[in-house]
């Protein structure tokens, strides 16, 4: 401890002494030039604020868009399955919670009773909630059933601890009966540091309102609310059935030259910051190399993934029970020989040089992980994950892969992938995949110079149809429709639903007389 305190010392002098030096004599130049680069830095200070602020708002509706998506997944898989039971539901609970951003918990609701949360630890008091019976929490139901659509309530002061944002979506069938609600707790703090908002940073203050969706006429719930009302830059955030406003401002206020000054000082600051961190790493490293060796043993006796340790000629040294269970064969049958007949053969000579010169520094334990097919004894392949790193025990240098079957895995994420780039009713790109995949032709028809058309579709006279026939004719209707379109466009068009009737039709290569 006497020799990191020592080394500490001697980096922050190092770094900060320098940074103090360029903060003084920036100092001096701003105060000279501030009175005739005032108006100038005011302009270029907002601008600032508000291309930070613009960044913020597209890195907050991100995160939460994430989870919206994330809700409209188990909506289509609850509508696909119908009925589906307590089991399929609380794997699926676990896998989109896996897969979530900030999730505190899943539940879901049918008939809204609350009857299975994810993770059940700690929220075991909430099972069995029956939503019109809780004044606090039913007007936001009911809003969501009412208005069919994703509803953000919150923040929220947990029960659990920690400030919370809730999201409420109900599911319907497609014939249009209710069958109940999905709710996700969003950890709010965990959402701010992932999109790095906080009161005050980088000489600005930062404030948010609008608490419930209510935009601009809510309650302030982030920062000083004094911060609205002192000639702040505003915009809005669009979140599920409502909005947030965020504001900013400079801590020093407008009227001010010395914004370069504070950033200096930050840099000195983060520099310094850095130097320590990195100090910390290394030691901590040393100390993780060193019980490494002491936990390695226990490592492979109790993890249940396949853990095979070859040395520098490649001949495997350790094939744990996991591995043994994975691949079919016994350890004894495989000591001393090579990873080859793990491997389909085409992809053997590969894999052997990818364990035996890993990517990474010596000094991490792991190096990234990769998916690749393992070959069993009976020769039937396998979908594996594989993490290789280098390890030094008792002098000798050695390779670790650990081997995990991820065969289900990647067939459930194709499940939701599809769930969540398809509309669950005529099979056509949903909106946001449609967004995605025009963006991508907008910009290779730009760079390249091509023609590109978007077609807009809309089923005249639809409603009649409805009104005359009912929903269930008038889907099939939107499904026929889907089907006949599909038919008359090229491999490379791309065609998805707007929403309602309407539809869209993408046409790469195509100008405007060749899309009439």
């Amino acid at each position: 401890m006497p020799r990191f305190s020592f080394f500490m010392g001697s980096t922050f002098r190092r770094l900060y002494l320098p940074s103090l030096i360029l903060f003084a004599v920036c100092l001096l130049l701003v105060h000279f030039a501030v009175s005739t680069e005032r108006t100038r830095q005011e302009s270029k200070l907002r601008n600032h604020v508000s291309e930070t602020l613009l960044g913020l708002v597209a890195r907050i509706e991100t995160e939460l868009n994430a989870n919206v998506y994330l809700a409209n997944g188990l909506v289509a898989y609850v509508t696909a399955m119908r009925e589906p039971s307590a089991t399929e539901i609380q794997a699926a609970l676990k896998t989109l919670f896996q897969f979530g951003r900030h999730l505190r918990n899943i539940g879901v609701a049918p008939g809204n009773r609350l009857t299975q949360i994810y993770p059940l630890k700690g929220n075991e008091g909430a099972i069995g909630l029956y939503y019109p019976d809780q004044p606090a929490q039913w007007p936001a139901v009911q809003r969501a059933i009412e208005r069919r659509t994703t509803v953000l309530a919150g923040p929220v002061q947990l029960k659990q601890g920690g400030v919370g944002l809730i999201s409420r979506t109900p599911v319907f069938y497609e014939d249009g009966r209710y069958w109940g609600v999905l709710s996700l707790v969003l950890d709010m703090d965990s959402l701010f540091k992932a999109v790095q908002l906080r009161t005050e940073a980088d000489g600005l203050a930062f404030a948010l309102r609008g608490k419930d969706g209510r935009g601009a006429d809510g309650a302030v719930f982030f920062g000083d609310e004094t911060i609205f009302a002192r000639d702040a830059v505003t915009f809005t955030i669009q979140v599920p059935d409502g909005s947030w406003a965020i504001a900013a401002r400079p801590v020093v206020g407008w009227q001010t030259g010395q914004g370069y000054l504070w950033g200096l000082w930050a840099l000195g600051v983060v520099l310094s910051a850095l130097a320590a961190v990195t100090l910390y790493f290394y030691q901590q490293g040393r100390v993780r190399i060193e019980a490494s060796e002491k936990r390695f043993r226990a490592f492979l006796d109790t993890t249940r993934d396949g853990v095979v340790v070859i040395d520098d000629h490649g001949l495997i040294l350790e094939f744990n029970a996991g591995a043994e269970k994975l691949f079919g064969y016994a350890a004894a049958d495989v000591l001393g020989t090579t990873l080859n007949q793990l491997m389909p053969e085409d992809d053997a000579a590969v894999h052997d040089q990818y364990v035996v010169h890993p990517s990474g520094s010596q000094a991490r334990i792991m190096s990234p992980a990769r998916a690749v097919k393992g070959r069993r004894k009976d020769g039937s392949e396998v979908q594996i994950e594989v993490t290789v790193g280098e390890a030094r025990i008792a002098g000798a240098q050695l390779y670790v892969g650990v081997i995990r079957d991820i065969t289900e895995r990647q067939a459930f994420e194709h499940k939701l992938t599809e769930l969540a780039t398809r509309d669950s009713l005529t099979g056509a790109l949903n909106r946001r995949a449609f967004m995605e995949q025009m963006d991508n032709a907008l910009q290779l028809a730009r760079r390249h110079g091509h023609a590109l058309s978007l077609l807009l579709m809309d089923a005249d006279h639809f409603k009649k149809i409805n009104d005359s026939y009912g929903h269930q004719v008038g889907d099939r209707a939107l499904v026929s429709l889907t089907a006949l379109a599909q038919t008359c466009l090229r491999t490379t068009d791309r065609f998805g639903r707007w929403g309602g009737e309407e539809f869209v039709v993408l046409l790469p290569e195509t100008d405007a007389g060749q899309a009439v």
